[in-house]
């Protein structure tokens, strides 16, 4: 198997559209709390938003990263895809459930993801040798003979 299969293709885009998102949102929550109006809970509240642009943009980093490597293969790149999926999955349901029905969508394309990358044809597709380079080989090279 030469070439991605629809499945990682699709993963890899899920993984890169999760990341963009991810980073969008921390900005979004580091900027609440650069202008959130410090109070009796001023401090308490700074710091939940902090953290949570800091989780946020840590799952962003963690989904680009993996997305960068899938053309690489291999069983870890594709179990941190799961992972990545999973922590979605959860986020996504205890946001729903703790905010707006909105983040369930989130859970959604989680789970898509989980899915997508414990499917056969990617799971053949990180499971297969690793692929040689691209450049000339030393046996394809011409012998020089004086």
């Amino acid at each position: 198997m030469t070439r991605m299969p629809v499945t990682a293709r699709y993963a890899r885009t899920l993984l890169v559209v999760l990341g963009l998102s991810g980073i969008a949102g921390s900005v979004r929550l580091a900027a609440a709390a650069a202008v959130f109006e410090s109070g009796a809970l001023g401090a308490p509240a700074v710091g939940l938003l902090l953290l949570a642009a800091t989780a946020c943009a840590a799952l962003a980093v963690t989904s680009l990263v993996v997305s960068a490597r899938f053309a690489e293969g291999g069983g870890a790149v594709r179990r941190g895809a799961v992972v990545v999926g999973w922590v979605i999955v959860v986020s996504g349901s205890v946001a729903a459930l703790a905010h707006h029905a909105a983040w369930s969508a989130g859970a959604a394309l989680g789970a898509l993801l989980v899915a997508l990358a414990g499917g056969a044809a990617t799971r053949q597709w990180f499971d297969r040798a690793p692929l040689p380079p691209a450049g000339p080989t030393e046996a394809s090279k011409p012998v020089l003979s004086r």
